[in-house]
């Protein structure tokens, strides 16, 4: 899964930012919003539920800021642990055959957009949920070559661009 750079999705906390393949930053997004569904809710969830599945259907077109300044502080919180949740569940499930997951993850009523990937490993989305749980708590790697970001979400990674 996930061999070539692809398009990639800016993900951000503060000043600090990576870049994310955007069909496994797709995937971790709809993941989290199943996860949601069976967790206690933040006042205004549905509004963030709502913003984050336009970002898995938009994908590289905007940035995700896991900070956003639209979201209260419980708003946040119930982001970053439905993202955390996710990952968690999709490293245990480790490989999916394309097929399963175009029936798994749709967006907008069409199975969500997996380009040529064959399967989704499961460990390499859960790789990304957790690099963004390290840029929440300021916890990355430094970017060994100056100018460059790290790049999340693809098999052997992380990579730097």
């Amino acid at each position: 899964m996930i061999r070539g750079m692809g398009k990639t999705v800016s993900v951000g906390f503060g000043v600090q930012f990576f870049w994310a393949y955007d069909v496994s930053f797709g995937i971790l997004i709809l993941e989290a919003i199943d996860v949601a569904a069976g967790m206690s809710q933040p006042d205004g969830a549905g509004e963030v539920l709502d913003g984050l599945r336009a970002h898995a259907q938009v994908g590289a077109s905007w940035a995700l800021a896991l900070d956003d300044d639209r979201w209260s502080p419980p708003q946040r919180e119930f982001v970053h642990r439905i993202i955390a949740e996710a990952g968690r569940r999709l490293r245990e499930r480790g490989i999916m055959p394309r097929i399963e997951a175009e029936t798994r993850y749709v967006a907008g009523n069409e199975p969500f957009a997996l380009r040529f990937e064959e399967h989704v490993d499961g460990a390499v989305v859960a790789d990304l949920a957790e690099a963004m749980n390290h840029l929440i708590h300021d916890e990355l790697p430094p970017v060994p070559d100056v100018g460059h970001h790290w790049f999340y979400g693809v098999e052997g990674g992380p990579l730097t661009i």
